[in-house]
């Protein structure tokens, strides 16, 4: 394991049926990302049968995305984008743990989204960035909709058991 998980107690807190599947993702982290010999052997053969068109229709869509979870992701006030993806197929957002429930962190969030809403968003902790989740958009459009709504209709959730929460506890003191 990293020595952010040793280090602090995260893992531990998680239900003992999840602390592998962090300690696989963490493994799955340590391999190198570096592509086997023979595809480095076979790369400039197929770059060069890629038709022109099929990298130009990807950076189109790969913008278009950009575009779309910039903007979706204003709709989801638990998260945020500070600047809009450039040159990337993924996003990292900004975690606001106030407007969650029962939420400490991104590993909890990530988890409870996989569970909850089929939905897979890479933690933060993961890369060095604890409650900065990575989002990707490298996906068809549809996907990408269909995955921010899933994100947008957890935190409605949310929000309507803390509203839920305070109500119960306003009607209590009285």
């Amino acid at each position: 394991m990293t020595s952010a998980y040793r280090s602090s107690s995260q893992v531990n807190r998680l239900p003992i049926t999840c602390r592998p599947v962090i300690e696989s993702i963490i493994n799955c982290l340590n391999i190198s990302s570096d592509p086997t010999t023979f595809i480095q052997g076979a790369f400039p053969e197929i770059l060069e049968k890629t038709k022109e068109d099929f990298f130009s229709n990807t950076i189109i869509i790969l913008g278009e995305c950009a575009d779309i979870i910039h903007e979706r992701i204003k709709d989801i006030p638990c998260i945020t984008c500070p600047q809009k993806p450039e040159g990337s197929m993924f996003v990292m957002v900004k975690l606001n743990l106030s407007l969650l429930e029962d939420i400490d962190d991104d590993v909890e969030l990530c988890m409870k989204l996989s569970k909850e809403e089929s939905v897979i968003v890479l933690t933060g902790v993961a890369v060095g960035m604890k409650n900065w989740p990575r989002v990707t958009f490298a996906i068809d459009r549809p996907s990408l909709e269909d995955g921010l709504g899933r994100i947008k209709a957890f935190y409605l959730r949310q929000m309507l058991r803390r509203n839920k929460d305070f109500i119960s506890d306003q009607f209590n003191a009285c």
